[in-house]
């Protein structure tokens, strides 16, 4: 009996060990999470001039053709992370406000970008299907998703934050996110320990939510109108 005994404190040490070695790891690892949480997005978000911000997170940029370079923005980018696949629109595809643009997928759990503007898709990306990374890494640059032509009678209000502007909706966006996960995620859990600090949520925030939640951001963050 004192055999057996001594046998289960020994274990309960040497779990009790473990658990606190785990902590501080843990606690190290937030650390890291917490400061690159605030610092990335500020230099990230920066909006090239030229460009504007639709309300479903894309960017746009009109060449000297009229047509439209279409991608999706540093905050979309920032709250996805890592990203398993991007599911291109076809070229020569009509495409209408509020229609599917592209999607992105990661481990099962998938977003679908509406467009905001009417006209037809007349380049794509395929880089994005060997590279999908460089939509987090290369957003405005190698990191662009289809180019699309207008039709005559479409309007652009719904692209009509650029500059100073942009920059400014995108910290109130990244704000609102902060509001968003709070009651989805445990105040325990990594996301709830960084945004309770008064940094931002971690890089790729989204993979702690289920499916259910990131039907809720789409409804949420990817309006079209």
């Amino acid at each position: 009996m004192v055999a057996i005994f001594v046998a289960f404190m020994f274990v309960s040490l040497v779990l009790t060990d473990l658990s606190i070695e785990k902590w501080k790891a843990w606690q190290a690892a937030q650390a890291g999470r917490a400061i690159a949480a605030r610092s990335a997005p500020e230099a990230a978000w920066r909006i090239p001039e030229g460009a504007g911000l639709s309300t479903a997170h894309t960017w746009s940029f009109a060449d000297r053709a009229g047509r439209l370079k279409i991608g999706a923005d540093p905050f979309l980018a920032y709250a996805i992370g890592a990203i398993g696949q991007i599911t291109l629109p076809r070229v020569g595809k009509q495409v209408v406000p509020g229609e599917a643009l592209f999607a992105i997928e990661h481990d099962g759990r998938r977003l679908v970008i509406p467009s905001t503007v009417a006209g037809k898709v007349v380049a794509v990306n395929r880089l994005l299907r060997k590279q999908p990374a460089l939509l987090h890494s290369e957003p405005f640059r190698h990191g662009w998703v289809c180019r699309v032509r207008p039709a005559p009678s479409a309007s652009s209000s719904r692209l009509r934050r650029s500059g100073e502007h942009a920059n400014q909706w995108l910290e109130t966006e990244f704000t609102r996110l902060t509001e968003f996960l709070a009651p989805r995620i445990p105040v325990l859990s990594p996301l709830g320990a960084t945004s309770q600090d008064g940094g931002l949520p971690a890089p790729g925030c989204l993979h702690e939510l289920p499916k259910s939640a990131w039907k809720e951001f789409a409804k949420e963050f990817l309006k079209w109108q």
